[in-house]
C-alpha cells in the first residue's frame, strides 16, 4: 500500500510542477503582449518624420564609435 501512495505523491508533485510551468509561460506571454501594445501606442502617437531612415542613422552611430 505504501508503494501506491508514494507513486501518487510523485504524480501529485509532478502535476503541480507542470501547472507552475504552464502558468509561468502564460504570464510571460501576457507581459510580452502588453509590451507590444504599449510600443504600438507610442508609435501611433509619434510617427516618424518623412524621409527618416532609421537604418542609416543607426549605421552612422555605429561607425562613429
Amino acid at each position: 500500500m505504501k508503494k501506491s501512495l508514494k507513486n501518487y505523491d510523485d504524480l501529485n508533485v509532478t502535476e503541480k510542477r507542470i501547472s507552475y510551468l504552464l502558468g509561468a509561460r502564460l504570464r510571460e506571454t501576457d507581459r510580452v503582449k502588453n509590451a507590444m501594445k504599449k510600443q504600438d501606442g507610442i508609435r501611433k502617437k509619434h510617427p516618424a518624420p518623412e524621409g527618416w531612415d532609421s537604418a542609416s542613422v543607426i549605421r552612422s552611430w555605429r561607425e562613429t564609435r
